[in-house]
């Protein structure tokens, strides 16, 4: 059954819920190690970069972009408890 499980869940998968938001890349990077270092699966959204930049720089903005670490539900309380014990 579990591989079953884990083909099923490469193709569809799970419901994730948003964990953490930053603007901060050291501090994205600070979280993504203390979740990886924990165990726990998560994925990753970086919004904004050079592609954005690249639009941004004719209209004078800056270069934020906005990094979203996502986990599933039955791990998200061991997430935060990943993030908080070691703040």
């Amino acid at each position: 059954m579990g591989i079953a499980r884990s083909i099923l869940q490469f193709f569809i998968p799970p419901e994730r819920t948003l964990l953490y938001t930053t603007f901060d890349q050291r501090e994205y990077y600070v979280i993504k190690n203390r979740l990886s270092t924990a165990g726990i699966r998560h994925r990753s959204r970086i919004n904004g970069g050079m592609r954005a930049g690249s639009s941004r720089k004719y209209y004078g903005g800056s270069l934020s972009s906005r990094h979203e670490l996502f986990v599933s539900r039955e791990d998200e309380y061991r997430a935060l408890q990943a993030i908080q014990k070691q703040r």
